[in-house]
């Protein structure tokens, strides 16, 4: 934690998928998908590779919106990513996780989405950064739900 006026946030999102976890992870590892579930965009250059731990990369919310340094912390293919996320701002960093889990039914494999979320914010807004957050990591687990079974 920060100084006295800033307050650690956690969020936690996390919802069934009619999904199969293969199309889920394929969605979630193609950099080229990210903005049909993250809602942001790459910025410069991606290459053609997968993530991997160490490596960074930009993104974007919106044409005009401010840029993100994303600084990928884990990979474990399949399963789970694990971000740090920093602006030019004097935001502090954001630590964002994402991780499926493959669930069986009686009628078909479905894909368990979690996103975390922590991130530091001035006392009198965490309230209202939490509920942001949370609408935002909802928003992602609906579009990842959308994108995922086409």
């Amino acid at each position: 934690m920060g100084d006295g006026n800033r307050q650690q946030i956690v969020v936690v999102a996390e919802r069934m998928v009619t999904a199969d976890p293969a199309r889920v992870w394929a969605l979630i590892a193609d950099p080229s998908r990210v903005a049909e579930w993250a809602g942001v965009a790459m910025v410069g250059y991606m290459g053609t590779e997968l993530p991997k731990p160490g490596q960074t990369v930009f993104v974007r919310r919106g044409r005009f919106g401010k840029t993100w340094r994303v600084n990928i912390d884990a990979w474990d293919a399949g399963s789970s990513v694990r971000c740090l996320l920093e602006s030019d701002k004097s935001e502090g960093v954001v630590r964002f996780e994402l991780a499926i889990h493959p669930q069986v039914t009686a009628d078909a494999i479905v894909t368990k989405v979690r996103l975390s979320q922590r991130m530091e914010a001035s006392r009198p807004f965490g309230r209202l950064v939490h509920t942001l957050v949370a609408s935002e990591l909802s928003k992602k687990i609906d579009r990842i739900a959308k994108a995922a079974v086409r």
